[in-house]
């Protein structure tokens, strides 16, 4: 009887890494962050439209349907799994399922890496800590975009990494990171990054003077290469990515390329992680393994280069930072750390919180709109209601282009987020016009635009009537003008 009721107890109680992943799931859809995920750009949107379009043709989208300006041309759909899964969770429950499957796939990455910490044996109350603030550094982008199944990827391509430290098994290593690689290919460009790990990985192991390892490492890497080609348009999506982070005037022009502004509140987990990563280095002087070094100086850096590298770089630097914190600060509180560890590897409470997230996700009302006193929503319902004055081309702002797309499919945009596949040229002729450069009026004729839907407080929107363009709409948010005939 108390055998029974032992394993009863197993499969209700959850483990310490899935209550982790439930609490940070729950976080997530409550507010401000579940409509934050849909509605901080407009890409979370325009990865669901064209989703959909997939989903509604039965194919991969290989040429552009939704623009004018750009329409036709070749396409690389280098997230194309990743937007069929939010298609699918779009039509399911609206903006409210895209954001459930943000909030899935952020929770999952950093339970993980909580699960990955405790396997190591970090104590359970540091790597709780860790993983947390890990997971705050990372909070400026809880998207609901394709970059959240990197988080998923990423933990899971270093910890495959880390094992192969421990074990030395080459064969294990080569096939977990080919299967890695062939997935992370299809849902997301930063499978690069799994690249520049594994190469500081090759790195140390050259520092260290290790054949054996050196061996494997390069092995793996070249057949992740060919399992790279794994996608619908196979060498020509790693060219693609390359040639657009080698294109200086997209990465400056882009903001998420940008670094950090510390004075923002979006700021504050990442210098809390910042303080953590040198207070360890600084209190617990660790020995850490040439690879290791290479990962802290390489993505601190990349991470103060640009804020979109900073989830990344928490996510590889946490188990860095772990066990010398686990070694300085477990002895404070052992006894109770060793129990809460033992315990929870005898957990299977898979079912209970699997039951939890259902009925949270399921049965909890938690309706998402975009926010009206940033979105040109009012200004939507009147184009629908007034069709017969929109006709011809438009030109939008940049940051509405992905959500014009969902709920404007019957106008085509001017661009969208889709910046990689404009290309440098284009945007510079975009930029021209939103900056009214010499050329600026030459641009809108040349794309035959027939009127515009930007911010109110815009430029553009001074410049124009003094052309002879008309006021159609205004509000607070947004301004519509037309060409004159």
């Amino acid at each position: 009887m108390e055998q029974a009721l032992l394993a009863i107890r197993r499969w209700i109680m959850p483990s310490l890494s899935q209550t982790f992943w439930l609490v940070l799931l729950l976080v997530l859809l409550a507010q401000p962050w579940r409509t934050t995920m849909v509605s901080a750009d407009g890409d979370a949107c325009m990865h669901w439209r064209v989703g959909e379009w997939m989903l509604e043709h039965h194919q991969i989208l290989r040429s552009d349907v939704f623009s004018h300006t750009r329409f036709g041309q070749p396409y690389i759909s280098k997230e194309w799994l990743s937007e069929i899964i939010f298609a699918v969770a779009g039509r399911l429950g609206g903006l409210y399922g895209v954001a459930v499957v943000g909030a899935v796939a952020i929770a999952t990455a950093f339970a993980l890496l909580h699960r990955q910490l405790l396997r190591e044996g970090n104590d359970v109350v540091v790597t709780t800590a860790v993983v947390w603030l890990a997971a705050c550094a990372a909070s400026a982008h809880w998207l609901a975009r394709p970059h959240a199944f990197s988080f998923v990827m990423a933990t899971l391509w270093h910890g495959t990494l880390r094992r192969f430290e421990r074990d030395g098994n080459a064969r294990a290593l080569a096939v977990a990171l080919c299967a890695l690689t062939a997935l992370w290919v299809n849902l997301h460009g930063a499978y690069l990054a799994g690249f520049l790990l594994l190469a500081a990985y090759w790195f140390g192991a050259v520092i260290e003077h290790n054949r054996g390892k050196l061996g494997a490492l390069t092995v793996a890497g070249l057949l992740c290469g060919v399992a790279s080609l794994v996608n619908p348009t196979g060498y020509k999506l790693p060219i693609h990515s390359i040639r657009f982070l080698r294109s200086s005037f997209l990465i400056n022009w882009l903001a998420e390329y940008g670094s950090i502004n510390f004075h923002t509140p979006e700021a504050t987990g990442f210098l809390l992680w910042l303080g953590l990563l040198f207070l360890t280095l600084a209190w617990c002087r660790p020995k850490l393994s040439a690879a290791s070094v290479i990962i802290l100086i390489s993505w601190t850096y990349f991470a103060l280069y640009a804020a979109r590298n900073i989830p990344l770089m928490a996510i590889f630097t946490a188990p860095i930072l772990a066990p010398p914190l686990s070694e300085a600060l477990g002895n404070r509180w052992r006894a109770a750390s060793e129990r809460a560890t033992q315990i929870s590897r005898g957990e299977r409470g898979w079912p209970v919180v699997a039951l939890a997230a259902i009925v949270a996700i399921g049965f909890v009302p938690r309706p998402i709109t975009m926010p009206s006193d940033r979105w040109p929503v009012a200004a939507v319902v009147f184009i629908k209601q007034h069709p017969d004055q929109f006709t011809g081309n438009m030109f939008n702002y940049y940051t509405w282009g992905g959500y014009l797309m969902e709920v404007l499919p019957e106008h085509k945009v001017f661009v969208d987020g889709r910046t990689d596949f404009y290309g440098e040229a284009f945007v510079e002729e975009f930029d021209a016009v939103t900056g009214l450069r010499t050329n600026w009026p030459a641009v809108l004729a040349k794309y035959d635009v027939s009127w515009t839907l930007m911010p109110t407080d815009h430029r553009l929107n001074v410049a124009l009537p003094l052309l002879g363009w008309q006021f159609v709409y205004s509000n607070r948010v947004a301004t519509i003008l037309r060409r004159p005939p």
